[in-house]
């Protein structure tokens, strides 16, 4: 096992990537033949009515093909875990954890990143989700107790060169309420998480007519928020191929996760134009399926809510690695029927 302790400043820890395939940070391609130059950041998409997701990152371990581990320990300068607040690195921006580090050419098993668990006992100093009337500790479950949690990701290869990677936090889709009275903590499924290479990356720009926004309200005004009569206004991204009949919310079938969002963001109305946008950073280059739905407030990413649904649908867009552009207007053929409430 090979352990580097990497200690990360205050300073310049926060980068944009808006084109993809490149950092903002000055990035030497120097290194031996057998040697590879790793970098990772840490990158999300909101989820609805959270406004801090912090963890606290102890350590990143990259696991070989011959089962080698190479440990990077991510402190800040007190020498103590660093602490992300997720929703500060949307879209395309990010959180640099680890940059420009020798490691050895090859392929990769894993790729995990350990966090400290959440402890209603000492929530400043342990992951946690803040709300906007209670402070919850965030969990990642794994084997043991030991007040360590594990985000695995899949096996990767590293090539002679800069390789740069964006672990890739959709919280729609990885934050769960278990809602057990015993139980306080939220969830967080590592599933919910992707390692995404930037050579082949790219950005999605999402712009949703503000008609389209009115209408949707005003067909589903039965399904508001029983909170704050409010929306979950969001699109969803899908594989190539699904079609606006066989598309799903988030759920956590695996018999059906093919045809549930690859990615989510949340959309923000533009001051100027009225109409309302959203970024998807760090998606692989390709077709798409992209949705619309005011209705992702009801989104639960344990199971499937048939009373989510796709309301503006776009069967095929090209995603490459300039910042690519898609449009969601009263061109598009709405697709969902008029549901009720539930009770």
């Amino acid at each position: 096992m090979k352990v580097l302790t990497y200690t990360l400043s205050s300073l310049a820890l926060a980068i944009g990537l808006a084109a993809c395939g490149s950092s903002s940070v000055d990035i030497s391609t120097g290194g031996d033949d057998d040697t590879a130059q790793f970098s990772l950041s840490v990158s999300d998409a909101a989820v609805e009515g959270a406004t801090e997701v912090n963890i606290f990152a102890t350590q990143v371990t990259l696991r070989s093909a011959g089962g080698e581990d190479t440990v990077f320990a991510t402190l800040d300068e007190n020498d103590q875990p660093i602490k992300i607040n997720l929703l500060d690195f949307q879209g395309s921006q990010a959180y640099q954890l680890i940059s420009n580090e020798e490691v050895d050419l090859g392929n990769y098993e894993w790729l995990r990143i350990d966090v400290v668990n959440g402890d209603e006992n000492d929530l400043t100093n342990t992951s946690h989700v803040v709300f906007p009337t209670e402070t919850r500790p965030l969990v990642v479950e794994r084997k043991g107790n030991d007040g360590v949690g594990e985000i695995q990701l899949d096996g990767f290869n590293l090539n002679q060169g800069i390789n740069e990677f964006v672990a890739e936090f959709d919280l729609k889709r990885s934050l769960v309420d278990p809602k057990n009275p015993n139980d306080d903590s939220i969830k967080l499924k590592p599933r919910g998480v992707r390692l995404q290479n930037l050579t082949d990356a790219a950005n999605l720009m999402v712009t949703v007519d503000s008609a389209v926004i009115g209408t949707c309200e005003s067909d589903f005004a039965a399904s508001a928020s029983e909170l704050d009569s409010s929306f979950g206004h969001s699109v969803y991204v899908y594989s190539s191929g699904t079609t606006a009949d066989n598309a799903l919310d988030i759920n956590a079938d695996d018999d059906s996760v093919s045809m549930s969002p690859v990615a989510t963001a949340n959309l923000t109305m533009d001051d100027v134009s009225g109409d309302y946008m959203a970024e998807i950073g760090f998606l692989g280059e390709g077709n798409y399926a992209l949705a619309y739905t005011c209705l992702s407030h009801l989104d639960d990413a344990e199971t499937i809510d048939d009373e989510v649904v796709v309301y503006a649908f776009k069967t095929s867009i090209d995603v490459t690695g300039d910042a690519s552009t898609s449009v969601i207007s009263n061109d598009v053929v709405y697709v969902a029927p008029v549901v009720e409430a539930a009770e």
